[in-house]
């Protein structure tokens, strides 16, 4: 990949069309393989058709680059299915369906097939599509896309490829001494305490019995 065919992931996720100008920077090969249709099992709440759609739609709005790989190998789709399947709140269960729905019709209005049957290209054009008012949503199918997109950056950013691989987070760091101004109080000396010698007394002798 060239550097002018990168994006980095946070430039992804930054712009207002986040996944729209990630897939349009990558080079045509890598399309192709973002878009690669999978056919996971069913999810813990989804099912196999719904996380299907997830993970294809939080692959192209984070994809795998030369640094880390993308929501796919952090397995952000099975992340949130976990979280629906624990959920006792059914609106949200429910909207969840309803949105990845949202892009199935939108696909079919738009190429006249379901969203994991379109062409990279195609996906792309729907990507533009349902990212184009995400700082003010005003359809169903906007309000869907910023509800994944946030979604699937909370996943990423909890994995261990985004902490460590993406974000780079090397963990806690023992620091044996600290470079500075030491203003803690020092230890008083004997000659500086009132009365001089403070040292304890020697205990009183005690005779031994017969």
């Amino acid at each position: 990949m060239s550097s002018e065919d990168a994006i980095t992931r946070r430039q992804a996720l930054a712009v207002t069309a986040g996944a729209a100008a990630a897939a349009a920077t990558l080079p045509e090969a890598a399309l192709a393989q973002v878009a690669k249709p999978v056919a996971p099992a069913a999810g813990k709440f989804l099912s196999a058709h719904e996380l299907a759609i997830l993970d294809e739609v939080a692959e192209l709005i984070i994809p795998a680059d030369p640094q880390s790989g993308g929501a796919r190998a952090a397995k952000c789709a099975e992340y949130i299915d976990a979280r629906l399947a624990e959920s006792i709140d059914p609106l949200w269960r429910q909207s969840w369906k309803d949105d990845l729905a949202e892009i199935d019709a939108v696909a079919s209005e738009m190429f006249g097939k379901p969203f994991l049957n379109v062409s990279p290209a195609e996906r792309q054009k729907l990507m533009e599509r349902i990212s184009r008012n995400e700082k003010s949503p005003k359809e169903n199918i906007d309000h869907s896309f910023v509800t994944i997109k946030w979604w699937v950056a909370e996943a990423y950013y909890t994995s261990k490829i985004g902490i460590h691989d993406e974000l780079q987070y090397q963990g806690n760091v023992y620091i044996d001494e600290f470079i500075g101004t030491d203003i803690s109080p020092k230890p008083a000396r004997a000659s500086d305490k009132v009365g001089g010698d403070h040292r304890p007394a020697d205990p009183p002798a005690v005779e031994s019995k017969p």
